[in-house]
């Protein structure tokens, strides 16, 4: 049943903080995780194995999470856990240190980023209804400003104290995560047990088709290229480590600034189909030059096109998929929604790299490039508002 008392604005952005600090725990030790099973002694299958257990893990539970905070009525337990197993994960890490345990770990942090379904939608539930489109992409700016940290802090923490500096860091912003996900508030809703018509009806939403699948082409030329295989142009150019590391930084900071005009400013004068194809117009201009670069300072340059295509396209993307969607049901949409484009997540790279050993890496990002344009058109043709 809904609380009589309102839930304060503050929850809001505890939850946005709270943000932050899951996804700096969850993307801290990313860069180093092959190096280390590399230097354990593990083979180059089984770090895809490990690299794929994160976003399998994901991809399995977001639609079952999804359902059951809607039959249930709350999101805070899912939070709680998730912001719990990112916790875990970290502190694994510190204890037991095997190429299994990296598996294991992995697979666990992969079901705690299937709780950002949970956050996205509570974070909505503290705004007017009208209002949850936005404030759901606003989110997604303290998703990338966990990982900008991250990548600030953990870089320097490595460079003065070493590789276990990053476990050691993710490990303990992980369980200030979960301690302060104890606090959050929120205002419980009429629970509802979702029937196989009713997440049918929210599966057949045009809106949510449109956007599942323009997020699911999204992510494909994302995980394809500036958040795949751009390393390996700059590896290409002899990339030193602290440049492959600002690499990363001008991605994430072009996304962030890009995110908050993207939900302020420009909505009020711009289509939202509109700014999602300028965000595919740009992943297709990165694609096409970034194989061009020869320094890497051109390729830095190619990044803020990348990092406004990721800014125009998924977050907006994100913020929209359950627009409208009914109140009760928005939980299992947005885990549809997620579900769905964590399909790209997964066939991105493998493509990716199927194309790569078949053509070469120019011939690839062109290609990506030829699908941006494509998915562009498809926007501007399939999307209403």
């Amino acid at each position: 049943m809904e609380s009589a008392k309102p839930v304060p604005k503050p929850n809001a952005a505890l939850l946005a903080v709270m943000t932050a600090m899951f996804w700096y725990s969850q993307y801290g030790i990313t860069p180093y995780i092959n190096k280390e099973l590399l230097r354990l002694g593990a083979s180059a299958a089984f770090m895809g194995l490990v690299g794929g257990i994160y976003g399998f893990t994901q991809l399995v539970l977001r639609i079952p999470l999804g359902l059951s905070a809607d039959r249930i009525g709350r999101q805070k337990p899912f939070i709680v856990m998730g912001c719990g197993l990112a916790a875990i994960s970290g502190l694994g890490f510190l204890v037991w240190y095997t190429p299994v345990s990296f598996f294991i770990l992995r697979g666990i942090a992969g079901l705690a980023s299937a709780s950002w379904v949970s956050f996205t939608v509570l974070y909505a539930s503290y705004f007017a209804l009208s209002e949850a489109p936005r404030r759901i992409s606003q989110l997604n700016i303290f998703n990338q400003l966990g990982r900008l940290l991250c990548y600030v802090s953990i870089g320097a923490a490595v460079a003065y104290y070493g590789l276990r500096a990053s476990f050691v860091l993710g490990a303990i912003v992980g369980c200030l995560s979960f301690l302060l996900s104890l606090f959050i508030r929120e205002r419980p809703h009429l629970s509802k047990a979702v029937s196989l018509k009713s997440f049918a009806q929210v599966a057949r939403d045009r809106n949510m088709m449109v956007t599942s699948l323009l997020g699911l082409l999204t992510q494909i030329i994302a995980f394809s290229t500036y958040y795949g295989f751009s390393n390996n142009l700059a590896l290409r150019i002899q990339a030193t480590e602290p440049q492959l590391s600002v690499l990363n930084l001008v991605l994430v900071c072009a996304a962030v600034v890009t995110n908050l005009f993207a939900t302020s400013w420009l909505p009020r004068r711009f289509k939202i189909k509109h700014i999602v194809a300028a965000g595919f117009l740009s992943a297709a201009v990165y694609c096409v030059l970034a194989p061009l670069c020869r320094s890497m300072m051109q390729l830095y340059l190619c990044q803020v096109l990348a990092g406004v295509a990721s800014g125009f396209t998924f977050a907006m993307l994100l913020g929209h998929c359950v627009r409208d969607i009914d109140p009760e049901l928005r939980t299992a949409g947005m885990g549809l929604y997620q579900a769905v484009y964590g399909i790209g997540m997964t066939i991105g790279p493998i493509m990716m790299g199927v194309m790569i050993d078949a053509v070469g890496l120019d011939l690839s990002f062109l290609s990506m490039g030829a699908l941006s344009v494509v998915t562009m058109v498809l926007t501007l043709g399939l999307m209403k508002a």
